[in-house]
C-alpha cells in the first residue's frame, strides 16, 4: 500500500490549471456566434460572396476566441 502525504496533494492541486473556464461568457460568446450563423445561413444567398466568405471567417474566430478565453480547460 503507498502512503500519500497531504503537504504534497495540496501542492499538486495548486499548481494544476482551474478545470473550468468561465460559462457564462463561454455560453454568451456561443449563442452570438450560433445566431450570426442563423442571420447568415438566411441573408447568405442575398449578399454578395466575399461578404458571406468574410461574416463566416469572423463567426468562426468568434467560436475560436470563446473557446480560448472561456472555454473548458483541459
Amino acid at each position: 500500500m503507498m502512503t500519500t502525504y497531504t503537504e504534497n496533494t495540496l501542492r499538486h492541486r495548486t499548481l494544476r490549471k482551474p478545470s473550468a473556464g468561465r460559462p457564462a461568457l463561454f455560453v454568451l460568446l456561443l449563442s452570438i456566434a450560433a445566431v450570426g450563423v442563423l442571420g447568415l445561413l438566411i441573408a447568405g444567398p442575398t449578399i454578395a460572396l466575399p461578404l458571406s466568405v468574410a461574416s463566416a471567417i469572423a463567426l468562426m474566430c468568434l467560436v475560436s476566441l470563446a473557446w480560448a478565453v472561456a472555454g473548458p480547460r483541459l
